[in-house]
């Protein structure tokens, strides 16, 4: 019973006071597979251990027909024997009181030969007069040492057991409600089912089961039973051989499935409908896609909803846990998937501009979710097309999203930043009086100068972005500035920034979030990882990103490099069925983008490292428009060249390419690695300018010692500083030695302080050195 120690406490007091006659009723809620069958079991077993006899019993759906049922069979009775004479047990009505009359002289019995704990588990499908009973035996037995242990399911719905636990509360009764477990108690249950502390990429994976015991447990172990889990040094990880985007473990399928099997068959087929198209959805999409009217589906989703598998966010319905989502998901054959897109496309292009009139903006709301999903998929060609309709549908009437908003930002995805600036600022001025739109027209400015290399001011609108997402309480802005503000960061050679940006976003759970959006966010963190731990560590992070590639590609076209950059990563940890995986998804997107070419590019760069293609890498510098994709792939190809002795001098020309596209945009950590990589072939540029220095102060400092000062007054040691500079350690402390020199200091303390004082702005200096 991990995380449960409170509740564990009420069933000592509980069984405490069985002999005083007070406090003797508990309820306990919780939504299914929270431990509720498990606190009764326990409680059970520590009543017998104290000498207290006990009486369990359950409701179940099929039991609604035997009257008392649960309290019969807790008591082992039977209703037959009881009325063997029939002409003892009346007809009609009153048969009911005749039969609580006979439990009640049952339990007499039972006390008489001492203390009684009774559980009655799962009472939301207890039979009228099972709760009837229940509603009058505490009380009337109440100077009787009994002690009742109730259980129900916690539901959005008010039946008649919540109505009875409402009840019991106000007559004293103790009221416990089971929550999802916290961060800690499961990771404890990580290590009980592993028998080792669970790796970042399978805390991941539990994170999943939103805390629900039974989930996370059949999942865990589903996974070690599949051979899916190695422990090594103490720490359990994903198997390497677990391939990427695996399915879950068959008794997750078979605990799900257990679980719609309680519902109706129309509200199965609208849960399998719409968890096809994503986790979360909203009732006129839902209605739209399986041409029905809202209220028509209305029965079903309140259905599902009492049941505890959907819940309501402020603007949509989305399935409780991913893990409940996924599964039903993977039901769903493959031909079935796409046959319901397919019909949900139509339905779109068939019927967009009456539900937009009828409905105040339906029809732009629902190309708009259609774009968005289209644009997951990797199909960027559809996703634009819809995305230019939904905008010219009328407006009218109040939407969870800007569609025009969505299209600047699939704009600047695609490196089309002449159109996406003026889609921009079209935007803007339709987001006037509309407050929930207020953090977004900023972030799409900070994405705007991230992809046109003006780092300033990407991290200006960023930062503004940020503020009004705080302000108006909105998650998905927030994640989007905090990604930008963690790019800009890195590239200018804050890394310590970065990491502090990177940790905040972390922090606000974008895993809460459409998947576009926390997978970015992971490939951003994963990034920053990487230059802060080596490969190993940017890996430690992005196993849920790499294992979502098959149902979302949205992290690959959130940057240009972003598949070559995984593809990097993953044969940098010998994970080459990972890099594999890329580059299915990367050219499945290039395949579903006819007429877009950054796609191919994009795939032609992963290939290229992939195969160690030269020919595919020239083709990714030649098509990449964004000049930092460009750079990165020149420095791809000049890398690849400088390994054969022959082709030194056009893998000098190409890092020389590489270098002049990475200093046209600011990216000063990038340079200095290329300048690392040019020494390393022989090749010594002089990126210094000439300054007349002062002997001593700040102003003494060349632009090298002023990095090395940056760096080391914000708590980097010496071999950091080298790492982030790319250059040697003995360097760095040659440089460090000159600045304590000129500034008449003997200590980093001395330095940070000092840096603190003359309010140095980490991360925008130019690296330079004098001749």
């Amino acid at each position: 019973m991990r995380g449960r120690r409170d509740e564990q406490a009420a069933v000592l007091a509980l069984l405490e006071g069985v002999a005083s006659t007070t406090g003797n009723v508990m309820l306990v809620e919780g939504e299914p597979g929270t431990g509720k069958t498990l606190l009764l079991g326990e409680a059970a077993g520590l009543a017998a251990a104290r000498g207290t006899a006990v009486a369990n019993g359950r409701a179940d759906e099929l039991g609604r027909l035997t009257p008392l049922g649960p309290l019969l069979s807790a008591l082992e009775e039977s209703p037959a024997p009881l009325a063997v004479a029939r002409n003892a047990a009346p007809d009609g009505p009153s048969l009911l009181l005749w039969l609580a009359e006979q439990v009640r002289a049952s339990l007499e019995r039972r006390l008489g030969a001492g203390p009684l704990l009774v559980t009655l588990d799962d009472l939301q499908w207890a039979d009228p007069a099972t709760l009837m009973a229940l509603r009058t035996l505490p009380s009337r037995l109440a100077e009787r040492p009994v002690a009742w242990l109730l259980a129900c399911r916690s539901t959005p719905a008010r039946g008649d057991a919540r109505r009875l636990f409402d009840l019991l509360e106000e007559e004293g009764a103790t009221r416990t409600v089971l929550r999802p477990l916290d961060d800690g108690a499961v990771a404890e249950v990580c290590a009980d089912i592993l028998g080792a502390a669970p790796g970042k990429d399978l805390a991941a994976l539990a994170a999943q089961a939103g805390g629900n015991p039974l989930l996370l447990s059949e999942y865990l172990t589903g996974l070690c039973e599949e051979g899916a889990v190695l422990v090594r040094d103490g720490v359990a990880r994903l198997a390497e051989t677990t391939p990427a985007g695996a399915e879950l473990p068959l008794r997750v399928h078979t605990a799900v499935r257990r679980r719609l099997n309680e519902l109706g068959a129309k509200t199965r087929y609208l849960l399998e409908a719409t968890a096809v198209l994503g986790r979360s959805f909203s009732p006129a999409y839902a209605a739209e896609m399986l041409g029905e009217t809202p209220a028509a589906l209305l029965p079903a989703l309140e259905e599902a909803l009492a049941a505890g598998v959907l819940v309501t966010t402020p603007d949509e319905l989305a399935f409780r846990h991913e893990l409940l989502w996924r599964s039903v998901v993977e039901r769903v054959p493959q031909p079935v998937r796409r046959a319901l897109r397919e019909q949900v496309e139509r339905a779109a292009r068939t019927r967009p501009a009456r539900p937009a009139r009828l409905t105040g903006g339906g029809g732009a709301e629902t190309l708009t979710d259609l774009a968005l999903l289209a644009w997951d998929e990797g199909r960027l060609s559809y996703g634009l097309d819809l995305a230019r309709e939904a905008v010219e549908q009328p407006a009218g009437g109040r939407r969870r999203q800007q569609p025009r908003a969505v299209l600047a930002s699939m704009l600047i995805d695609l490196w089309l930043l002449e159109e996406a600036e003026s889609t921009t600022e079209i935007a803007a001025a339709e987001a006037e009086g509309e407050p929930a739109w207020a953090a977004e027209i900023p972030v799409l400015r900070a994405r705007l100068h991230l992809a046109a290399g003006r780092l300033g001011s990407a991290i200006e609108h960023a930062e503004a972005a940020l503020a009004a997402a705080g302000i108006l309480g909105a998650p998905l802005p927030a994640s989007s500035a905090l990604s930008v503000l963690g790019t800009a960061s890195l590239r200018a050679g804050d890394l310590p920034g970065a990491v502090r940006y990177m940790e905040r976003n972390l922090a606000g759970s974008a895993r809460g979030l459409p998947p576009r959006t926390w997978l970015r966010s992971e490939l951003v963190a994963g990034r920053i990882n990487e230059a802060r731990d080596g490969a190993t560590g940017g890996m430690s992070s992005l196993g849920g990103l790499y294992d979502a590639l098959p149902r979302h590609t949205g992290a690959l076209t959130s940057e240009p490099t972003a598949a070559a950059w995984l593809v990097r990563l993953a044969m940098a940890t010998g994970q080459r069925h990972r890099a594999d995986a890329v580059i299915d998804a990367a050219e499945g997107i290039a395949r579903r983008s006819p007429g877009l070419p950054s796609p191919s590019v994009a795939a032609d760069h992963a290939r290229g490292l992939r195969e160690g293609d030269p020919e595919a890498l020239g083709r990714a510098v030649a098509g990449h428009g964004d000049p930092w994709a460009r750079g990165s792939a020149a420095e791809d190809l000049g890398v690849l060249l400088g390994a054969d002795d022959g082709c030194r001098d056009p893998a000098v020309q190409n890092l020389k390419i590489a270098l002049a596209c990475y200093g046209a945009m600011g990216a000063v950590r990038d340079a200095a690695r290329v300048r690392g990589r040019l020494r390393l072939l022989g090749e010594r540029r002089r990126h210094w300018v000439r300054t007349a220095h002062p002997t001593s102060g700040w102003a003494s400092l060349t632009g090298t010692e002023q990095a090395v000062c940056d760096l080391v007054s914000q708590g980097l040691t010496n071999r950091n500083a080298a790492e982030q500079m790319f250059i040697s350690e003995h360097t760095v402390a040659f440089h460090l030695r000159q600045v304590f020199r000129k500034l008449g200091i003997h200590s980093r303390v001395e330095l940070a302080r000092l840096s603190a004082e003359e309010g140095v702005h980490h991360g925008h200096r130019d690296l330079r050195e004098d001749p």
